[in-house]
């Protein structure tokens, strides 16, 4: 599953499409030249320049101050049940987990989806059980701090 924001970059002015992907905390993950070479001017733009959009706003800026240079598509995230449920792994009690994870606020949803790996780095540590997917949404764990 797809918890990355996708944007596809197709150059008006030659061949080249990009695609960058970022996390959703808005930080690069991705970068790919999927069509075309970038060019000696293009390389300077970009890098030399400082104008590589590793953080997801400068590709946001791109969209309003280079709409005559560029196509920008973008993509969102899989915020889905499906999507949480391949990402937490402990696989019981799912009808439960659905439920609670529908009732979630849209930002809700964000915030557990970037908080798991943080959850499962704890519990690694720690020894102990993984709670239940439900028991995770339901008792808030994605608001604890570690």
């Amino acid at each position: 599953m797809n918890q990355l924001t996708t944007y596809t970059i197709r150059s008006k002015n030659t061949t080249n499409v990009w695609v960058f992907k970022y996390d959703l905390n808005g930080f690069l993950n991705e970068f790919k030249s999927l069509e075309g070479t970038l060019s000696e001017k293009q390389i300077n733009w970009l890098f030399r320049q400082g104008n590589f959009p590793y953080i997801e706003e400068q590709v946001k800026e791109w969209t309003k101050k280079l709409k005559h240079h560029f196509e920008i598509i973008k993509g969102e995230p899989d915020l889905s049940f499906n999507a949480i449920w391949e990402l937490y792994d402990n696989k019981v009690k799912k009808v439960f987990a659905e439920r609670a994870f529908e009732k979630l606020k849209e930002a809700d949803k964000v915030k557990c989806f970037i908080h798991i790996p943080k959850y499962k780095q704890r519990i690694a540590k720690s020894k102990e059980a993984q709670a239940h997917l439900a028991t995770y949404i339901n008792q808030k764990y994605f608001e604890d701090e570690y």
